[in-house]
């Protein structure tokens, strides 16, 4: 646990973070994260944390090879951190989810870290079509 709050701080003022990328779903969809930690091997950490406005919440955690995701109350049961890849998957994603996701990532002694802007948004309505004849009717306007 201290270990991370190092992690944390040590990123800040000397850790390598990409530029923040952008992604976008459909309320109750998918989220699918990737650290970019494909095939590797050795001692590999990762925290996952989400920020929206001034509130900051840890997602899930990998230390010293076991997963933990029990962090949040909203997200018990759609959080899933894979052992293999650390790509991070939340299920049925809500609009309140929206915001700013990083993965803080130590490989041995190597700390870096990947930041995502995540926008939800909510599915758009089936519109309301009426047959011409309807709204001539209702509005008696005639069509030449």
């Amino acid at each position: 646990m201290w270990a991370f709050i190092l992690y944390f701080i040590c990123v800040e003022v000397c850790g390598e973070v990409d530029d923040i990328l952008t992604v976008k779903v459909k309320e109750g969809g998918l989220l699918n994260l990737d650290p970019g930690l494909h095939d590797l091997n050795g001692d590999v950490q990762i925290l996952w944390k989400f920020e929206s406005g001034r509130q900051s919440t840890r997602v899930a955690q990998m230390h010293q090879g076991k997963i933990y995701t029990h962090y949040d109350k909203r997200l018990t049961g759609r959080v899933k951190l894979d052992q293999e890849t650390r790509i991070l998957t939340i299920t049925d994603i809500r609009t309140n989810e929206s915001g700013l996701y990083t993965a803080l990532i130590v490989i041995n002694t190597h700390i870096s870290g990947r930041r995502y802007k995540v926008d939800i948004y909510a599915p758009v309505s089936v519109p309301d079509i009426r047959s011409s004849s309807a709204l001539h009717r209702s509005t008696g306007l005639t069509y030449d």
